[in-house]
């Protein structure tokens, strides 16, 4: 291969032979691009592998564990997945618990530990994505998709302003080091992965010791903050948010007159005994009568409308964001959603599942997710929505604010109305229009009043929260030339 005398883009460019490292032969690990965006950024940036900020070895950098499927709901320890990574994050939602016996045997092994960085190692768009463990998320077990990564001693040179933790979280979201994370990745089997490759990323480290001090505060700032809505979000909803599959309580036994059979529904956990007994408690608790949303749909207090499919050849073709029903987490759409569009196909279907400032969506189709909802923010747009999800409209926001919506969809006893109402149609799970079944707490209530009221507060400070977590990475991007094409490898909005 001869150096071409041409412009050397990702798009076209030449190497010598010599310049091959490891057989690899897979173009974008070679991007020219890379290597002038490095050659910029040393100017201001102390760029350092990603091995020398680690300790040596498996220490340093760790897989996770294969557990067998047969483990998955055995237990209320969380079973970090690669979807439960986000905004710095682990979910508290997580789809898969397993029991203290899977994690005994494998917890010497993985050996994760407040303080941790993990890292998604396998996947697809998820590649690279990041999050700090804390005290909060322990114990858990990691999948092998994802690696857990240690920081070694902070370097000498950096004595001023350690390179702890919560500098090295900001870096590593930085697209300067996702574009390095993209080149490395590759196709094995039907799978994603980026291997080992992952330490030889430069991670940019600020030379100048205010802004490493600033951006080390400012995300210790921001994950203490997460912690702290976190719980307050639980004590108003007295709820972890977590989605799952049991079934009826009294599944043991229980019998319906044949009167009390609805349109020829035959799934036990539908007329579950256990669920009637909670909803009457329910009542009394909130000393309000509970309506179904159908009814709510009916007086015109809201509408109920889903998504739309765009198509796979549609994916990627923008920056606008497609949602799915993986992008919403914690009552929220996340940050970095997987996939984009253009302008023109989000204009094209803007009329029936374009988002709006208030929404509350909803999923629809799915497995653990299925009723998981989320609060769309002014940041959020604009963007689109999937077939999969539901999109709850206000019409009337005196008589319903969005966000006590918001908190009556996720009370425990509303979620589990919407898990007996779930049910298996060709290879997918899906509430269907069950959803409009489902019965909350009034919404001129005094409890829905307070309740909206009062998440509203969290929901705000959690927006600004990703607000800051935003410009906390955009202080520490280094500034080098944009891709040469409109489609930027890695994005995060506010």
């Amino acid at each position: 291969m001869s150096q071409g005398s041409a412009q050397q883009t990702h798009l076209s460019f030449s190497i010598s032979r010599t310049a091959l490292r490891d057989r690899i032969m897979i173009p974008k690990y070679y991007d020219p691009e890379l290597a002038e965006a490095a050659d910029i950024a040393n100017h201001e940036y102390d760029l350092r592998v990603l091995s020398g900020l680690l300790l040596p070895g498996v220490a340093g950098s760790h897989l996770g564990s294969w557990i067998r499927r047969e483990h998955y709901g055995t237990g209320s320890i969380p079973f970090v997945r690669t979807s439960d990574l986000g905004g710095w994050r682990l979910r508290p939602d997580y789809k898969k618990g397993v029991s203290s016996d899977v994690y005994d045997s494998v917890a010497k092994r993985q050996d994760v530990r407040r303080g941790d960085i993990l890292m998604v190692a396998h996947g697809t768009y998820l590649v690279g994505n990041v999050a700090v463990v804390t005290e909060s998320d322990l114990p858990l077990v990691l999948q092998d998709h994802v690696f857990r990564l240690r920081l070694a001693p902070s370097p000498p040179e950096f004595e001023d302003a350690p390179v702890d933790t919560w500098l090295v979280l900001a870096t590593l979201s930085t697209q300067f080091v996702r574009r390095q994370i993209r080149a490395r990745q590759f196709s094995a089997d039907i799978i994603d992965k980026v291997g080992e490759r992952h330490l030889e990323v430069r991670v940019p480290i600020p030379r100048d010791v205010a802004v490493r001090k600033s951006v080390s505060n400012a995300v210790r700032e921001i994950v203490e903050g997460q912690t702290k809505a976190r719980a307050a979000i639980r004590h108003l909803l007295t709820s972890d948010l977590r989605m799952t599959r049991e079934r009826a309580e009294s599944r043991h036994g229980f019998s319906v007159t044949r009167s009390n059979v609805a349109e020829r529904i035959l799934i036990p956990k539908y007329y579950d005994p256990a669920l009637a007994g909670a909803m009457k408690v329910a009542e009394e608790e909130t000393q309000t009568p509970w309506v179904s949303i159908g009814h709510l749909v009916k007086d015109g207090i809201l509408t109920a409308t889903t998504g739309v499919e765009v198509g796979k050849m549609a994916y990627g073709t923008g920056e606008i964001p497609f949602i799915r029903t993986t992008d919403i987490a914690e009552l929220e759409l996340k940050s970095d959603p997987r996939q984009g569009i253009s302008e023109e196909i989000y204009q094209r279907y803007a009329g029936k599942a374009s988002l709006a400032e208030g929404d509350v969506i909803i999923i629809r189709d799915g497995t653990y997710l299925v009723g998981s909802s989320a609060l769309v923010s002014a940041n959020d747009l604009p963007a689109l929505i999937c077939g999969g999800i539901y999109r709850l409209r206000l019409i009337n926001r005196q008589a319903l604010s969005p966000t006590a919506l918001l908190g009556l969809l996720n009370l425990p006893v509303v979620r589990w109305q919407m898990r007996a109402r779930q049910f298996t149609r060709d290879v997918i799970d899906t509430l269907g229009h069950r959803l409009f079944e489902v019965r909350i707490p009034h919404p001129t209530s005094q409890f829905a009043v307070d309740l909206g009221a009062n998440l509203l507060v969290e929901m705000q400070f959690k927006q600004k929260l990703r607000s800051s977590i935003v410009n906390t990475v955009r202080s520490i991007e280094p500034k080098v030339p944009p891709r040469s094409r409109n489609r930027p490898g890695w994005s995060m909005r506010g």
